[in-house]
């Protein structure tokens, strides 16, 4: 993987290379800087991404490192080129406003120039005073490549020599002095075919066409703007899907060469097409009498469901993960107005009636209550799958056919392999005895939407209804996990989830910093299975009280920590790589006792089984006749087991 910093560093580049370095966490990465610096907060994010990465980092020092990018230089092996040129100074800012404003932007400088000077010393090996009066002399501090290889900025330098910018170079205001190693020439310069690559990294659909014939780097950044508003333009909300484009289609359209006029046209035309194909709803009422017999919908009344029900799920503040095209037809569209249209499709008319008659007849002859039914699961599906995320993300997941009692391999017991020597018989093991067995539940729940609320057009009330119901399963899933951990149950050997027989409960009261996670990956590192072969594992989450959530973002946070008194080293990337799971659950059972489980993939420790493989509630309704209510049944079928103790560590 190549990070290219060769720009402003801000906020874009920050965000891209998170992005690349967390979809391939263990990949080689090699970081090209060429760059006058820029956000020094950006620059953290990106020193900071580097440090966490799991791969081996590698930066190259191409040609100018000045100011926050000389940060990005420090996170891996520097190899400088002979010619490159380091540049330091303090951060800055400019500042209007009272004499306060000025004093908190002093501070926030102060603070910025103590965590440089950190990384600095990390790096170097050199003592932090010694780097923040390389930042705060009185004018800039200039390094060749072999100065910053005597000091410990470099680790090596390549004989080999760069221009320090392609083209002619706008020097930032904040240097008040330069060496003079800048090119002087104003004449416009034709870029070379990798610099044109390294400019459009992230448009990659224009390089093709821009290295037909020699270009400018005004040339480039013009061309690199049109086919960012081509694809800002067909990427306008429900743009693209209702066009029918894909990425793949967007990224054509720009490899064609077309100008932002042609994009425009091409892009109505194709929403044209689509609407047509989608056909119109017709909502137009039968003659008065009730006469003729209109086709219902249009012929479109499975799409029209799915079309209204996006559109009242979105009101409902919970978009669906795909909109359907014609959801913006109904945007605006009351309760009392999708009564009508379904009314209308059943072949009564509306003109005239009332709002209550109309209710009345939605709700007893017409696609109404049905609607209203797809509406309640698509809002309560996105909600809830919001809600659950964050426990799910540490527990495995299954699939039940039915409610009879399931069985759950033990990782933790299952026997290894043996050798099988030539034309002897095969030695079976058992997994019987290192089973968990668990069984699902139903859990559910009644609510009612009154006809006063449909006949009001208020859709808060519905919305309120649905909302509740996310928010109840959410929370009766996130209890049965947290009581898998709380309860410390029995497993299959008759041995709770933690205890010392298992070897994965430790009593010492450590705290949630570096010499406790290190007890505690000891003990997650030392798991044996039944044949005495050490169990997989890899810590991934941090499972703690609230109220000792804090300390542990502080330690994911920190650069360095102190092992001891008068020694300062960098915090380990295993630590900075943890994810944190707090809940108020742990703090009523005690404040400080906390976890460390592995991740679920290599070795689970709690499993949640679900029905059929519906993996969130399930919402019917039904009309009663007594009351004028719409009833709602929420029901959700679920469970939480513990099935392995090998991946999981108590802190108590």
């Amino acid at each position: 993987m190549d990070i290219y910093v060769y720009d402003e560093i801000d906020q874009t580049l920050s965000r891209n290379a998170a992005e690349s370095l967390h979809e391939s966490p263990r990949e080689a990465v090699t970081v090209h800087i060429n760059s006058y610096g820029g956000s020094v907060s950006d620059a953290l994010a990106v020193y900071n991404a580097l440090q966490a990465h799991s791969g081996p980092v590698t930066i190259y020092a191409e040609g100018v490192v000045f100011s926050a990018a000389t940060l990005i230089a420090c996170a891996g092996h520097c190899i400088a080129y002979k010619t490159a040129l380091f540049g330091f100074h303090s951060p800055w800012r400019r500042t209007v406003g009272h004499a306060a404003d000025h004093r908190d932007a002093a501070a926030s400088l102060d603070k910025f120039t103590d965590h440089a000077a950190q990384i600095y010393a990390a790096k170097t090996g050199r003592p932090v005073a010694e780097m923040t009066a390389l930042m705060t002399a009185q004018t800039e501090t200039w390094l060749s490549a072999q100065e910053a290889k005597d000091m410990g900025f470099v680790n090596e330098i390549v004989d080999q020599a760069t221009e320090l910018r392609l083209g002619p170079i706008t020097l930032p205001a904040r240097f008040s002095t330069m060496p003079g190693t800048t090119p002087t020439t104003a004449a416009p310069v034709h870029m070379s075919p990798s610099a044109i690559a390294t400019m459009c990294a992230d448009e990659p659909a224009v390089i093709a066409g821009l290295l037909t014939q020699p270009r400018t780097e005004a040339e480039v950044r013009a061309r690199l703007e049109e086919a960012r508003n081509i694809r800002q333009l067909a990427n306008l909300p429900g743009m693209a899907s209702r066009a029918g484009f894909s990425n793949a289609d967007i990224d054509q359209l720009i490899r064609s060469g077309v100008d932002e006029d042609g994009a425009k046209s091409k892009i109505w035309n194709a929403l044209v097409a689509a609407d047509q194909a989608i056909g119109e709803i017709d909502t137009t009422p039968p003659p008065r009498g009730g006469f003729g017999n209109p086709i219902p919908y249009g012929g479109h009344g499975d799409q029209f469901i799915s079309a209204a029900s996006d559109a009242l799920a979105a009101r409902m503040g919970a978009v669906p993960k795909a909109i359907h095209p014609a959801a913006n037809d109904f945007q605006d569209t009351s309760l009392t107005g999708m009564a009508a249209y379904c009314v209308n499709a059943s072949g009564k008319p509306t003109l005239g009636v009332s709002r209550q008659r109309l209710v009345n007849m939605a709700m007893t002859t017409s696609d109404f209550p049905s609607l209203l039914n797809v509406t309640a699961n698509k809002s309560l599906t996105a909600r809830f799958e919001a809600m659950a995320e964050d426990h799910r993300q540490f527990c495995e997941s299954s699939n039940l056919p039915d409610f009879k009692p399931a069985t759950a391999v033990n990782v933790s017991l299952l026997p290894g392999l043996v050798l099988k020597p030539e034309a002897e018989a095969i030695e079976y093991g058992s997994i019987s005895d290192g089973s968990e067995t668990y069984k699902l539940a139903t859990y559910a729940r009644g609510l009612s939407l009154s006809r006063e609320a449909i006949i009001n057009d208020d859709l808060q009330a519905f919305s309120s209804l649905i909302a509740s119901a996310a928010n109840a399963s959410a929370r009766l899933e996130r209890d049965l996990v947290f009581n898998v951990l709380t309860a410390n149950a029995a497993m299959s050997d008759t041995v709770a989830l933690f205890h010392a027989t298992h070897g994965n409960l430790d009593t010492s009261a450590a705290a949630i910093d570096v010499p406790g996670l290190n007890a505690a990956r000891v003990l997650m590192r030392n798991q044996k299975d039944s044949d005495g072969g050490y169990v997989m594992t890899q810590p991934g989450f941090i499972i703690c009280p609230v109220v000792l959530e804090g300390d542990a973002e502080a330690l994911l946070a920190s650069i360095t920590y102190r092992p001891a008194t008068n020694t300062e080293v960098s915090t380990p990337k295993w630590i900075k790589n943890l994810t944190i799971v707090s809940d108020p659950r742990l703090d009523v059972v005690s404040d400080s006792v906390w976890y460390l489980l592995s991740t679920p993939i290599v070795a689970p420790t709690i499993r949640l089984g679900y029905l059929n493989n519906v993996t969130s509630p399930t919402v019917e309704n039904d009309k009663d006749f007594d009351t004028d209510v719409l009833k709602y049944k929420i029901r959700f079928d679920v469970v939480a087991a513990a099935v392995g103790y090998a991946g999981a560590v108590k802190m108590a």
